[in-house]
């Protein structure tokens, strides 16, 4: 008898844990997370690419320098240091810039490499291309999903940051539950444990929202303010996204821009004195 309960209880379980599963899989909340970390891993790929063809491009022209990676993986392509287009070039880097490299070729000091080096060296260039074409798509592939899920969410703090908090926590549902004083460290948990395990040091005043531009913009002193007062409205946002689904994010938006020009003023009124 305790066997066929202990049978029946353990089918309903069964069958309780399939179908959260299947809600959980159903839910488009997992394609917003998983494009999220599809970008950054493609971004780590892009970024390590690109200092490998810096290093080997360096043999055959070591003077080329670009602030601008991707302008400088198609100037790689571009380029033949003894027959420069300048035409094609001044298109890519400006006419100052271009009459530079030009100038920098006639004297450089990299090797005279095989054209078939140089063949090879620019289709890993070519390859790297492709990558930031497919982080593009992936990117307007995230914003579609993340306005179709989060509307409120992306007009407070822009489609990547509340992708990037969707993705982090698993779930829509998962991130209205969380606390504003939560969401504001979001993607800073090494930091805060630091602080729990050594309360000398300071915890952290942002994670994830740093990469707002009312954020990173800002001088250190009111940055914590200022995510204080984002995670405030995202908060709210989240809780209208997830339940609600009102649409209230233009006014979230308007409040957290007067309280950001309030500590604004104040921060300057206190630099004055």
């Amino acid at each position: 008898m305790r066997e066929k309960e202990h049978s029946t209880k353990r089918a309903k379980f069964i069958r309780k844990s399939t179908a959260s599963v299947m809600e959980a899989l159903r839910s488009r909340d997992m394609l917003l997370s998983g494009v999220t970390k599809t970008i950054d891993v493609l971004t780590k790929i892009i970024n390590m690419s690109t200092e490998r063809l810096e290093e080997w491009y360096a043999i055959y022209f070591p003077e080329l320098k670009l602030e601008d990676k991707e302008k400088f993986i198609q100037a790689v392509l571009l380029l033949d240091k003894t027959h420069i287009s300048m035409t094609e070039l001044s298109k890519l880097v400006g006419q100052q810039k271009a009459e530079e490299v030009n100038e920098k070729a006639k004297t450089s000091l990299g090797a005279d490499i095989k054209k078939e080096d140089l063949a090879e060296c620019q289709a890993f260039a070519s390859a790297i291309t492709m990558l930031y074409r497919a982080k593009k798509q992936q990117e307007e592939y995230q914003q579609k999903l993340a306005k179709e899920l989060c509307p409120n969410m992306c007009t407070v703090a822009g489609p990547e940051i509340a992708a990037k908090l969707v993705a982090h926590v698993g779930s829509l549902r998962r991130l209205a539950m969380m606390p504003s004083s939560t969401i504001q460290v979001i993607g800073a948990e090494k930091a805060l444990f630091k602080h729990l395990k050594n309360r000398k040091i300071q915890p952290p005043k942002h994670g994830l929202l740093f990469q707002h531009a009312s954020i990173s913009g800002s001088p250190k002193q009111v940055r914590g303010k200022i995510a204080r007062a984002l995670a405030n409205k995202i908060t709210l946002a989240a809780k209208a996204d997830a339940f609600t689904h009102r649409d209230i994010g233009v006014q979230l938006q308007k409040d957290f821009e007067s309280r950001y020009n309030e500590i604004m003023d104040a921060y300057r009124r206190e630099k004055q004195q």
